[in-house]
């Protein structure tokens, strides 16, 4: 488990992350999966954008990912399995 960042927004069943310092985006690839302190499955990496050494990662969720759920991931931190 690598801590892949910190979720900043959510847009429709999307999470836009800012990456953390420590990630290495040499080991980020597009459909990589994210969780959840909790080890919980939340969805897949879609792109990374943004200043390459400081990017941005958006989040495809899972279609089973509840609103109240994702209210709750504002400002968490989240990871790569």
């Amino acid at each position: 488990m690598k801590r892949l960042g910190t979720v900043l927004h959510s847009i429709d069943n999307m999470l836009i992350v800012r990456a953390d310092k420590t990630l290495e985006s040499s080991n980020l690839y597009p459909d990589s999966m994210v969780i959840t302190k909790t080890m919980k499955r939340i969805g897949r990496v879609k792109e990374l954008f943004g200043p390459e050494k400081n990017p941005y990662i958006s989040i495809k969720l899972f279609n089973e990912i509840k609103d109240s759920e994702i209210s709750k991931l504002k400002n968490e931190r989240v990871y790569l399995a």
